[in-house]
């Protein structure tokens, strides 16, 4: 069961429902009719989206006794805003992001070391991919950045078969050749590639020299791809529109 919290002027109720009422789905990896028969649908989580979207096409070739690991980077406005009160009597209510940017001083900010939620969430939708009773396991640590928008995630990937570069590059080709919102890059993506972009971006692979594992980035903007861009994908199909209606796909 999921219990959900609904406030509204300082009181709260909980509504409970079963966890099997509710469709999240990174689209790209998913099941699209599912949202279109959907009658709940929960948007997924933006670190949640970017790690399921860098790790999924390695899957069948990951080893899964051991864990693969994400460091994940994001702009501050991934920690949402706050209240800043109203300038005046009858005007409208101005909101602040929650994170001085200054206060970081330039730097990042690594924080929720672990069982991050989009840790979990990813956990969760990346473990229905694999073989049934096989579970996958993330280990993930976000920080937050002193840039607006815009998330980077590398991906550490223990393997269970020797794969060459371009036998990595050619799995994200055969799972994402296909979508619009993706591009696969010869070389590592940076947040100036995706900010105010509504797609994902993968790319800088590199197989270690013992074959023991392979490093990819992959890069989204939290407030497009991980937010609003899915957003509006999952309302285009569940009302029976072209998924793309209204994205700009250049």
């Amino acid at each position: 069961m999921r219990t959900i919290a609904l406030t509204r002027r300082g009181r709260t109720a909980f509504l409970v429902r079963p966890v099997d009422d509710w469709v999240t789905n990174v689209l790209e990896l998913y099941s699209r009719e599912a949202i279109r028969n959907a009658k709940l649908i929960a948007n997924p989580g933006c670190y949640a989206t970017n790690m399921q979207m860098l790790l999924a096409p390695l899957l069948p070739h990951t080893d899964l006794s051991r864990l693969p690991t994400v460091v994940g980077i994001s702009g501050y406005s991934g920690a949402g805003t706050k209240s800043g009160g109203r300038p005046a009597p009858g005007e409208r209510p101005v909101t602040l992001p929650k994170l001085d940017p200054a206060s970081l001083n330039g730097a990042v900010r690594p924080y929720s070391l672990t069982d991050h939620i989009h840790e979990r969430e990813a956990r969760y939708h990346l473990s229905t991919l694999v073989s049934q009773g096989s579970q996958v396991q993330v280990a993930f640590t976000p920080m937050v950045a002193p840039w607006f928008q815009g998330i980077i995630s590398t991906a550490i990937v223990p393997l269970a078969t020797k794969l060459s570069a371009r036998d990595v590059k050619q799995l994200y080709e055969d799972k994402y050749g296909h979508e619009k919102l993706v591009e696969i890059l010869p070389q590592v993506p940076e947040i100036s590639d995706i900010a105010l972009k509504h797609g994902f971006k993968v790319g800088g692979v590199q197989v270690h020299s013992s074959g023991d594992h392979v490093v990819v980035v992959g890069v989204i903007d939290n407030l497009l791809k991980g937010a609003a861009t899915q957003c509006l994908q999952n309302i285009n199909l569940a009302l029976g529109f072209d998924e793309h209606a209204g994205i700009p796909l250049s």
